[in-house]
């Protein structure tokens, strides 16, 4: 009898792995929401880059993220001051994450901005319907075992149910990574010092003001340099003159 209740017990296993993925895949309308996965990456120019950071972290702070990494580097020195750039990581919930690459943008002068979206709603719903068929496989074989009557079947047994915990194990896993990766988008900021570049959108009065007095002083700089030019010529033709006028006496 102990042999027949053991042969048994492999197509007991086989049948419970077909039906649970059929049911796992009738249920699969609960995660039918499409998963997306958010990545952006910005590039920025600020005058300084430790400020700039403290900004971007404040943004992030504002919208529930966190900094996953962040790295300050000294750059050298440039005009007797020490140059930094800031490499920085964000994890931000996906909802804001259109608000908060605007808002980052808006810290300096935007040089690269790139967005990557990836649905990944098909392999959501493949490994939720694969861990509830080795959950309930699982559960099954644990069943068994209590009910095995040798050493070799309960040895065999057990042996089934470690492969199939590994593989719930695995899938569990895969599982998080990918619901972490679809409730925080994650966005990289690189920051370089340096002027950034500004574009003037009209004319204003002092720049009017200011425009007019460096003209004035301008020309009288050319007044200025002709008279010395010219003193020369001058002082000469005023001798000249001077010695014509008395030779006539």
């Amino acid at each position: 009898m102990a042999e027949s209740s053991y042969d048994s017990a492999p197509m007991m296993t086989e049948s419970v792995v077909v039906s649970d993925r059929n049911s796992a895949v009738d249920s699969s309308a609960a995660y039918s929401d499409q998963k997306v996965i958010k990545d952006g990456w910005v590039r920025l120019q600020a005058r300084d880059a430790r400020v700039a950071s403290e900004e971007i972290t404040a943004i992030a702070s504002r919208y529930h993220g966190r900094i996953q990494s962040f790295s300050l580097t000294s750059d050298g020195m440039r005009d007797g001051r020490e140059q930094f750039s800031a490499n920085i990581v964000l994890r931000i919930p996906s909802h804001s994450f259109e608000a908060v690459m605007e808002e980052i943008e808006s810290v300096g002068t935007l040089t690269q901005r790139e967005v990557k979206s990836r649905d990944v709603t098909a392999e959501y719903t493949d490994l939720h319907a694969e861990k509830r068929a080795l959950e309930n496989q699982v559960g099954r074989l644990t069943e068994i075992l209590g009910k095995a009557g040798t050493v070799e079947e309960i040895l065999k047994v057990q042996s089934a149910i470690d492969t199939a915990q590994l593989n719930l194990d695995r899938v569990t896993g895969r599982l998080e990574l990918l619901e972490s990766q679809i409730d925080e988008a994650t966005i990289t900021v690189s920051v370089r010092e340096g002027e950034p570049i500004r574009i003037d959108s009209g004319f204003s009065i002092s720049t009017m003001v200011n425009t007019g007095i460096a003209a004035f002083l301008f020309m009288i700089g050319i007044i200025i340099v002709a008279i010395f030019a010219l003193l020369p010529l001058l002082a000469i033709g005023g001798i000249a003159w001077i010695i014509l006028k008395r030779r006539k006496r």
